[in-house]
């Protein structure tokens, strides 16, 4: 792991896009690498855990763990979202090996990853939001 540092106060330039999630607890991820979670309230989901880091990229990331999924739906671990313009310029897998290499992590790590489809997905919703604001104008 080098250089990431936590951000509190960041929002996504666009929305934020899922891209894996851990099989292992934000609460490990967090305190094996000096980070703090916080928590809130999830409208519908109830409790959520979360925290943004900036990888040395300067990518910001989202990893959020619901602990109604955990309870109910037998996830493992936190959802890791990235900015969604950011998966329509780069793909799932670039920024997947991008997170991994920069937290330490390992493949074993990972439950889920996006399907690479994902980034045209990311690349169609972002011509739909750039023809939204035309219309506001």
């Amino acid at each position: 792991m080098s250089n990431v540092v936590q951000v509190y106060d960041y929002r996504f330039p666009t929305t934020d896009w899922p891209i894996m999630r851990f099989q292992v607890r934000i609460s490990e991820i967090a305190q094996a690498r000096g980070f703090e979670i916080e928590s809130w309230q999830e409208d519908g989901l109830g409790q959520a855990h979360g925290m943004m880091l900036k990888l040395p990229t300067g990518r910001v990331v989202l990893l959020i763990e619901l602990q109604h999924a955990i309870d109910h739906f037998r996830e493992k671990g936190p959802h890791v979202r990235v900015d969604a313009a950011v998966v329509a310029e780069f793909g799932v897998e670039h920024l997947i090996d991008e997170v991994l290499t920069s937290l330490g992590l390992s493949e074993q790590t990972v439950d889920w990853r996006a399907p690479s489809e994902a980034q045209e997905s990311a690349i169609d919703f972002m011509k739909h939001a750039a023809a939204y604001r035309m219309q506001k104008k």
